[in-house]
């Protein structure tokens, strides 16, 4: 009985929490690479999924569904299997190939397993298997949840699932009447796996206002058990507009940095003189993250204001980039006709980060799409035509051709290095993960053949996730896609995932998790984590590079 529970334990950890099943001596069977590259060339009709699971290698059914659709007829019978490790693979696999049809199969070990940990799996693979039709149903059986004698693990699972099922839907809380509001709430605040869950799951609503005041929710962010919860809180708070305006002023003037971002984001909705004040003071703060973050909110102040709009302007001649370019951002959504001679003069100029944002911001105006057109003519060949051209017609990004499945050899030897960026700021080294090979290869290559050297950190999202993968070396476009490894890790902060433009589209970009950024599970695949630097990566800016990357052999030997 103790063996027993042990691999259902186990089996939990490796595919749910994400650790390999390459660890185990069960899953290393003679077909294990001959499994992974069969995934990676999308060859569905192989017989080697049943032989693998024949042979022990459960986690063979969680990579099956990275096929896609097609892969979900093939998985699904082991729903019946008498193995649990096997059930919960193949949850797994069901979720990664998006088994709206397998719904049905998987409501009764959600609802009422025998086993706690198939229960947990089967709330977790709801977050990809949950069609629009089974919303209602899906929501009534987490409110059971949640008003019953559950534990804090199962709770968890049926707030993360119902999380990911509505994370980009826009839902409000008339789209889920069955849910008790006020209960969430209570959770959100609450310590445990559960409320911060809760948490999450109400910042990817809208409309909250509706069903809480503003005195509530601050409520909730003073007794909240973490300081992730106070700051997905203080997000919440930011729908109240002009009525949260006191709370979020002052949690903007908090010593607490990470929730002074947060509530510093909503003051953009305001419109009151003391939220106003604090956004004038943040503009001349000495860390740029926080000045970044003040002309965002003040951009998004008084569309008619013109001496807003005339402060934003002017912030355009910032000497620093970042600031300068989130200026822009705001001027091209508030005077357009004032942004186009900035950009124009930026996408000719030195500053190679200054004319990549400008060239995307051109395709908002008939004005800034001729401007665009007589570019990229002029300039065939370079990298900046081609991203004028790409602006005017974003699906020719989307062209690009697989690259060919390595062999096992190699991803053995990048398995025992170590991806080295030196920065702007400083050194960051990324472990790769094991269980996400195809992936973290791909980096390794990149880096070994050159082309991560003077690539641009361009999106850096504070406590989100900073990107980097821009780069003036046109080669890169036509560096193949690679295949996705969900499933590896969540993403936890200093993950490095793949970044994407759907499903088997990565190929350069890449990005640092710099939260728990628990919605891009099973979105993105992570393929490495921050073991030296991640210091380094807090303090990335926008248009900061990577000087120099390289892989190093011995892993945790340090990399500096």
């Amino acid at each position: 009985m103790i063996r027993v529970y042990h691999s259902v334990i186990t089996a939990l950890s490796l595919i749910l929490v994400g650790v390999s099943g390459i660890a185990t001596a069960q899953v290393r069977h003679a077909d294990y690479d001959a499994v992974r590259q069969a995934v990676d060339r999308r060859d569905v009709a192989s017989p080697l999924l049943g032989t693998a699971v024949n042979a022990g290698d459960h986690d063979a059914l969680r990579l099956w569904g990275l096929n896609g659709l097609e892969a979900c007829p093939l998985i699904r019978p082991y729903l019946s299997s008498d193995n649990a490790e096997t059930i919960i693979a193949a949850l797994a696999g069901l979720a990664n190939c998006r088994d709206t049809a397998a719904f049905a199969a998987i409501y009764p070990l959600a609802a009422a397993s025998q086993s706690a940990v198939v229960q947990v799996a089967a709330l977790k693979a709801f977050a990809f298997t949950t069609a629009e039709v089974d919303r209602h149903k899906h929501a009534e059986l987490v409110a059971q949840v949640l008003k019953g004698e559950a534990s804090d693990a199962v709770k968890a699972a049926a707030l993360y699932g119902l999380m990911q099922s509505i994370t980009y839907s826009g839902l409000s809380p008339t789209d889920l009447p069955a849910l008790d509001f006020d209960l969430l709430l209570e959770y959100a605040a609450a310590p445990g796996s559960a409320g911060l869950q809760a948490a999450y799951l109400l910042a990817r609503l809208a409309g909250l206002n509706a069903v809480y005041t503003p005195d509530a929710v601050a409520a909730a962010l003073d007794r909240a058990a973490s300081g992730t919860q106070k700051y997905v809180l203080a997000k919440v708070l930011a729908q109240f507009g002009d009525a949260a305006g006191p709370f979020l002023t002052a949690l903007a003037s908090n010593a607490d940095s990470l929730l002074a971002m947060s509530a510093l984001r909503g003051l953009g909705q305001l419109s009151d003189e003391d939220s106003m004040a604090l956004i004038g003071k943040m503009l001349g703060h000495s860390d740029a993250v926080f000045r970044h973050l003040a002309v965002s909110a003040l951009s998004a102040r008084d569309q008619a204001d013109n001496a807003i709009t005339a402060r934003v302007a002017a912030l355009t001649n910032d000497e620093n980039s970042w600031v300068a370019v989130t200026a822009l951002r705001g001027l091209t959504q508030r005077a357009p006709d004032q942004a186009l001679p900035v950009a124009q003069a930026w996408i000719a100029g030195d500053d190679y980060y200054r004319a990549f944002v400008a060239l995307g911001m051109l395709a908002g105006t008939e004005e800034g799409k001729a401007i665009l057109l007589s570019y990229a003519a002029a300039n065939p060949g370079t990298i900046r035509g081609r991203e004028a051209t790409i602006a005017l017609d974003p699906s020719i990004e989307a062209i690009r051709q697989p690259r060919k499945t390595p062999s096992a050899s190699l991803l053995q030897s990048y398995s025992e290095r170590t991806l080295v960026l030196k920065t702007t700021r400083g050194t960051i080294c990324i472990a790769p993960m094991q269980n996400a090979p195809y992936a973290a290869a791909n980096f390794m290559l990149l880096a070994d053949a050159g082309k991560l050297d003077g690539m641009l950190w361009h999106r850096v999202i504070p406590n989100f996730v900073t990107q980097a993968g821009q780069s003036e070396d046109f080669s890169l476009a036509s560096w193949g896609t690679i295949r996705e490894e969900w499933g590896a890790q969540s993403h936890e902060v200093g993950t490095v995932g793949v970044a994407t433009a759907g499903p088997d589209t990565g190929s350069a970009q890449f990005f640092i998790n710099t939260a728990h950024n628990l919605h891009l599970d099973g979105r993105y695949t992570v393929f490495g984590r921050v073991t030296e630097g991640m210091d380094v990566a807090y303090a990335l800016q926008e248009g900061d590079l990577i000087e120099q990357a390289s892989t190093a052999a011995a892993i945790g030997a340090g990399c500096k």
